[in-house]
């Protein structure tokens, strides 16, 4: 497969992603961007590619697609500017603070045949969630009943004046900035949200905003989720994630240990599930690892890629609607922090 010739646009979160890149079969980074020309001009240097204005990027017809690495407020109205010059676009979550703008401007792309992928939700179910689907419909698991998800960090952070300061543009903060991988998965599992609470406290923080929250939806199957997200725990581990899924004949539990220098890295390096159910009257346990590269939130950059050269979606991709079920989930757990009780999710028709 050819690979696609990406531009990355905002290098405050965008540095990284150029750097991972470098080697990658699937995506070439060819040109950067940034309101900073400095940290534009230094990151060009560093990973030996060329700096343009977005402006420029859309206008060359040598772009295939634009990585927007921007902040989420208003991010639609970009993707829209770059759906409109034929770029293809890979972005990171959330799409947007909105949901209706996140569906209107998902079905745009649609409508266009331009591709916009993100991390989260993925565009195809990762690794885990996939094994999940299989073992539900391979052992008759039935209906969901539960679910809980968790992840954790040691950040013991200052105020600074940037919109992770603000209960505006960052709601519930331990959820959204790492909880929200969560959300994605939640939603993939159980259905359509319909009602969230919040419940969060400062610890440790210097920020005006949390730093240990937990997130309760009811879906409208009547199933029931939670999602625990927390800057205040030190284990050793930055960025574990733990899944547990209770359905009606069996239960599914995921482990991924972040990186630690107590952990071997083969250990991080994958997904360890592990099932047990009841089938046809016998008791069944079955274990299984997923690669990393897999994992819930990582990008996926060969489907994008086929994404971008056959100008379509991906087979069982993931549809604009469920996408914005999880911006909407999010809208209702910020006014839920605000108004101290549950609130509905509002998802867009």
């Amino acid at each position: 497969m050819e690979q696609v010739r990406f531009a990355v646009v905002g290098l405050r979160f965008g540095r990284s992603i150029v750097s991972q890149l470098q080697g990658n079969s699937f995506v070439r980074v060819v040109a950067v961007s940034d309101l900073d020309p400095a940290k534009a001009g230094e990151v060009a240097s560093e990973y030996k590619c060329r700096t343009a204005t977005l402006e420029e990027l859309l206008a060359d017809p040598e772009i295939d697609a634009i990585g927007l690495f921007t902040p989420p407020a208003g991010r639609s109205e970009l993707i829209r500017k770059c759906i409109e010059n034929g770029k293809a676009v890979m972005t990171t979550k959330p799409l947007e603070r909105d949901p209706a703008a996140a569906l209107e401007i998902l079905r745009f792309a649609r409508s266009r045949g331009v591709p916009v992928h993100l991390n989260a939700p993925s565009p195809l179910p990762c690794g885990e969630l996939h094994r999940i689907d299989l073992w539900r419909e391979q052992y008759a698991l039935g209906r969901p009943v539960a679910v809980r998800w968790e992840t954790y960090v040691h950040y013991r952070e200052q105020p600074d004046g940037r919109w992770l300061d603000d209960p505006e543009m960052c709601p519930v903060a331990p959820v959204f900035r790492l909880g929200i991988y969560g959300i994605s998965e939640l939603i993939h599992l159980m259905g359509r949200p319909e009602t969230v609470n919040v419940f969060s406290s400062r610890l440790f923080t210097g920020r005006p905003t949390p730093d240990n929250a937990e997130l309760a939806i009811r879906f409208a199957d009547g199933s029931l989720g939670s999602i625990f997200a927390s800057f205040c725990v030190n284990d050793g581990h930055s960025y574990p994630s733990a899944l547990t899924v209770h359905f009606q004949n069996g239960t599914v539990k995921k482990r991924q240990y972040g990186p630690a220098f107590a952990v071997p890295r083969a250990q991080f390096d994958r997904v360890e599930l592990e099932l047990d159910c009841v089938c046809d009257g016998k008791c069944i346990h079955e274990t299984c690892t997923t690669s990393a590269e897999e994992r819930s939130g990582a990008y996926q950059w060969r489907n994008f890629a086929e994404a971008v050269r056959c100008g379509s979606p991906l087979a069982g991709e993931i549809s604009p609607e469920d996408v914005a079920s999880g911006i909407a989930v999010i809208d209702a757990m910020r006014r839920a922090e605000k108004s101290g009780r549950p609130e509905p999710v509002e998802i867009p028709l």
